[in-house]
C-alpha cells in the first residue's frame, strides 16, 4: 500500500507537489480539497457528510462516491485495475489480448498543457477517455501523438 501523504489542514496548495500547474498529467485539485473547516465536510464535494440515520459524521471526511471519483483521477494503479475489468485486456485498435497491456487516453493530455486550472477539461481525466492498448499499438498511437504535439508546438512558437 503507498504512503498518502497527509494533507488536511493545509491551506494553500503551494505544499501539493501534484498542482497542475507543475505536472498537466493530473488535474487541478478543488480549493475544498485543501481549505476543509470543519469535521464532516467532503474533501472533493465540499459537501455535509451524513451517517446512516442521517446525523452529520465529524468523523469521515469523504462521500463513498467522492473517494472513488478521486482514487480514479490520482492513483494509476486503481485505475489499471478499473480498466483491466472493463476491457479485459484486449487491445482497443487490434483487438489482440496482451496480458501487460498500457493504458492510453483517446484525447492526449497535452493538449491540457496551457489551460488555466479553471478553465480545464475534465473530461480528459474520465475513464470514458481511457483505452487498452496492446505495447505495439500504443507505441504507435505516442509516436503519431509526439508529432501532433511536436506540430503544436511549432504553431504556437511561430
Amino acid at each position: 500500500m503507498p504512503r498518502i501523504r497527509r494533507t488536511f489542514g493545509k491551506k494553500t496548495r503551494k505544499f501539493d507537489e501534484q498542482t497542475f500547474e507543475n505536472d498537466f498529467r493530473y488535474p487541478p485539485k478543488p480549493d475544498s480539497y485543501y481549505d476543509v473547516k470543519e469535521k464532516g465536510m467532503c474533501r472533493w464535494c465540499d459537501n455535509v457528510i451524513n451517517d446512516d440515520r442521517g446525523i452529520r459524521s465529524t468523523r469521515a471526511t469523504w462521500h463513498p462516491d467522492c473517494s472513488e471519483e478521486y482514487l480514479m483521477y490520482y492513483n494509476s494503479k486503481h485505475i489499471r485495475k478499473y480498466i483491466r475489468k472493463r476491457d479485459y485486456g484486449e487491445c482497443a485498435e487490434c483487438g489482440e489480448y496482451d496480458p501487460r497491456f498500457q493504458i492510453d487516453h483517446i484525447r492526449p493530455l497535452y493538449e491540457q498543457k496551457e489551460i488555466p486550472a479553471e478553465y480545464v477539461d475534465w473530461s480528459y481525466w474520465d475513464e470514458k477517455n481511457l483505452q487498452t492498448l496492446c505495447r505495439p499499438c500504443h507505441k504507435k498511437k505516442t509516436k503519431e501523438d509526439m508529432k501532433k504535439m511536436r506540430k503544436l508546438n511549432e504553431d504556437n512558437s511561430n
